[in-house]
């Protein structure tokens, strides 16, 4: 807890520092931790028994009360069992309707270039969406700052955020950490339109150190690019460990579905609050298991996030770790139809830098880093995600002759700094 409150003095970023949101900071919903539509045999007796007696009783809310066992029951059939003098009645339409106006949709383009095109023709490039969600975490002076997954935006050469009005604007990347998948993106505030800035809220952050098995869990996100959604579960398990790009992550499993375009959202609890930024890649790690999503603990991200705001993570754009290359995954598949060995085909080395100065090229396929097997992109990016700038890596490659015979290099490459 102390690491957030840290983060939100720190940055001022919270709706009540009056920069943007005015009256509208986020929505505090205090209450139980307990099932909203929970009936317990004794409530259901309690009701057989009014009933029978003839003793309902309606107040100015027009909602009856069994005070014994402290169960409300509402007009709309909303029921909830309190557990402290400070709970509410829940309704999760009521609920999803404060709260998103902190969740936006993204989607992205990626501009892959064709490594066969020079050898059989067609296309050069070809342009590929994407989409996720991301989560309104904070502000300053100019900007809006929106936490969501690395994946989300990875490789993307643009992006653009909607807000809860199907508004649009362009949105820029402040930083990611590839090996906790965490990454912040920015909009610029004079681009948002006033009526829509005026509608928008920061996520009220919750603890998710304090979350339990069992309690119930609300996910919000982008699924599968079709505008926001709302799916509802509990918290199945805590401290869960999930590999992603070989990189591990502790996570919260939860049943509330979390589908293709979710990555980057929210994952709450009943009070409104985040805690969780939701991954469908971690999700789909287990597609064979019905029930099995996960999120990143909001407690374990606000430093990071912190950081990468700040500039001071050091896996900020992959560890700063750089060796200018732009590379294309070649699969088994087209490794065996092309007679080539299965790595990454290196479609381009920047002039100068690290990969440049080692020796690689253009049309080289680079096969290991460190002993280690590498045949995407991401998993390069993993690697790097636990380098330094000035770091050296031994990289095995394979470059064909004039013949198209490849045969097996090796060379050490001094890591660059990304942002030089």
């Amino acid at each position: 807890m102390s690491s957030m409150k840290k983060f939100v003095q720190k940055l001022g970023i919270i709706a009540a520092s009056g920069l943007i949101f005015g009256g509208l900071a986020g929505v505090s919903f205090t209450g139980a931790r307990a099932g909203i539509t929970y009936v317990s045999e004794v409530v259901s007796q309690q009701l057989s028994k009014e009933n029978e007696d003839g003793k309902q009783k309606d107040n100015e809310d027009d909602k009856s009360e069994l005070s014994e066992n402290n169960v409300q029951i509402g007009s709309d059939n909303t029921i909830k069992v309190s557990l402290n003098e400070d709970s509410q009645l829940y309704n999760i339409a009521d609920l999803a309707e404060q709260v998103m106006p902190s969740i936006v949709s993204i989607s992205s383009t990626i501009i892959y270039q064709n490594p066969y095109a020079y050898f059989y023709g067609g296309e050069m490039e070809r342009t590929v969406t994407g989409c996720g969600s991301g989560v309104i975490i904070g502000e300053d002076e100019e900007r809006l700052l929106i936490a969501t997954n690395n994946h989300v935006v990875e490789g993307t050469d643009s992006i653009t955020v909607a807000f809860c009005d199907d508004t649009d604007v362009e949105a820029e990347i402040v930083g990611t950490d590839g090996r906790n998948d965490l990454a912040v993106v920015s909009v610029k505030k004079e681009d948002i339109a006033e009526d829509t800035l005026n509608k928008l809220k920061i996520a009220e952050l919750g603890d998710s150190d304090a979350t339990r098995v069992g309690e119930p869990a609300i996910a919000i996100g982008n699924a599968l690019g079709y505008g926001q959604s709302v799916t509802v579960g509990y918290i199945s398990a805590l401290n869960k460990t999930v590999t992603i790009n070989n990189a591990s992550i502790n996570m919260i499993q939860t049943d509330a579905a979390i589908n293709e375009g979710n990555s980057g959202g929210a994952l709450l609890n009943l009070q409104g609050q985040l805690i969780g930024i939701n991954s469908a890649k971690a999700s789909n790690m287990h597609n064979n298991v019905e029930g099995m999503g996960y999120a990143i603990p909001i407690s374990n991200a606000i430093p990071i996030i912190q950081g990468i705001i700040e500039g001071t993570q050091p896996s900020v754009a992959f560890g700063s770790a750089y060796m200018g290359i732009q590379g294309k995954d070649l699969s088994a598949y087209d490794a065996a139809s092309f007679n080539m060995p299965q790595g990454i085909y290196l479609l381009a080395v920047v002039e100068g830098a690290p990969a440049d100065q080692a020796g690689l090229q253009s049309g080289d396929v680079i096969t290991a880093i460190d002993g280690t097997n590498v045949t995407a992109m991401s998993e390069v990016k993993s690697i790097l995600a636990d380098k330094r700038p000035e770091d050296e890596i031994i990289v095995t490659f394979y470059r064909s002759d004039q013949r198209g015979n490849y045969e097996e290099q090796s060379v050490t490459v001094v890591l660059g700094n990304y942002v030089e």
